[in-house]
Order: C-alpha cells, then structure tokens, then sequence
C-alpha cells in the first residue's frame, strides 16, 4: 500500500506534494483551507477535507511528458 511520490515543491521536510495511489486515484498533500467562507462555498460533506496547493505544483506534474 505504498504511495508513489509524483511531485512535490521542496527537497526536504513535509511541504505540499502529489501523490498516487495504487487504486489510480491521487492525494493532494497542501495547506488546510481553513477560511470559514471558502469552506461554505466548497459545501464539504463531512467525510471530505480541502486542502490549497500552489497551480504550479500540479501544472508542473499534469503538463510534463511521463514515460
């Protein structure tokens, strides 16, 4: 049950990064949105959480060619 590393913003400590999932989903390591009126407009149900990465971190992994 290994996550695979897909990109990340930093070379050390915890910082924002993509990971992969052996099921082919994804999970968003980022900032937890905490901003009561940006939470409202994401209307969360309560097994859900958002978290804010930077555009650059996911452009960077989606635009880059992968072998």
């Amino acid at each position: 049950m290994a996550l695979e590393k897909l990109a990340s913003d930093c070379k050390e400590g915890p910082c924002p990064t993509l990971w992969r999932t052996e099921h082919g989903r994804y999970i968003v390591q980022g900032f937890k949105v905490l901003s009561a009126e940006r939470l409202a407009q994401l209307d969360l149900p309560e097994n859900e959480t958002a978290v804010e990465v930077m555009a650059e971190l996911l452009e960077g992994y989606f635009n880059s060619p992968r072998g």
